[in-house]
């Protein structure tokens, strides 16, 4: 195995090219090098020649006799083990690689379920923002349709009306409350202001346009009249 600044370096074929600031064009890919390499690096150390380990090494001969010169048997102790601690060091590194790319597969999976579930949760916000001008002239027509006569035209209008409210709310879209409610600029838009005792300031008096969410995202504000406290009298000269 060849050496690069004091760590072993793995055969071209057990190389691989990681990004350790995170992110890769294939992480699964990546995974699976890093897993093989790491096994890679494990067997050699298992496979080490001799298998000779610290604890084995007698400091010095039998009893009563002087301690034994180093020998070559010495050196490649010495030489094994090196090689042993920078391959556990190693594995150590590669390790730490493998877990930061699981960690960057498992995220990247859970942005894209996100993703996912948010398209098909708002892919149809334009045409149903669309179909809620159709809605509207239907509500127009019957708010000036006359109050006697042709009650068969009117009862055919509400049909429909009322379908294609259920079809609108089958798919997510509900109508934001307005009347009543304390003015929200995030669900309302204020075209008119009025000047009233009879109600609080900052509440919605009358709704000029009907405002509809998606889901939990705005698909249209409600355009709204509210009330504001009436202005104080001028003082007297």
């Amino acid at each position: 195995m060849a050496e690069r600044e004091g760590r072993p370096v793995p055969p071209e074929d057990e190389v691989i090219d990681l990004d350790e600031e995170g992110g890769s064009d294939d992480v699964a890919s990546a995974l699976e090098a890093a897993e093989r390499a790491v096994s890679a690096v494990e067997e050699r150390h298992r496979a080490a020649p001799h298998g000779i380990r610290p604890a084995e090494v007698e400091p010095g001969g039998p009893a009563g006799e002087p301690p034994l010169e180093p020998g070559p048997a010495d050196g490649r102790l010495a030489e094994e083990r090196e090689r042993a601690l920078r391959a556990e060091e190693e594995a150590g590194k590669l390790r730490e690689v493998l877990l930061r790319k699981a960690a960057d597969f498992e995220n990247l999976k859970r942005r894209s379920e996100r993703e996912k579930a948010d398209y098909f949760r708002y892919a149809l916000s334009d045409v149903l923002r669309d179909l809620l001008g159709v809605l509207d002239n239907f509500e127009r027509a019957l708010n000036h349709a006359p109050a006697s006569g042709a009650e068969e035209f009117r009862t055919g209008v509400e049909m429909i009306a009322r379908q294609l409210s259920e079809v609108l709310r089958k798919y997510g879209v509900t109508e934001v409350p307005a009347v009543g409610e304390p003015f929200d600029p995030q669900f309302h838009e204020a075209v008119m202001r009025e000047e009233t005792d009879a109600a609080a300031h900052g509440i919605v008096l009358e709704v000029f346009q009907k405002g509809y969410v998606l889901n939990d995202r705005l698909l249209r504000p409600a355009m709204v009249k509210v009330s504001a406290a009436p202005a104080a009298p001028a003082a007297e000269a």
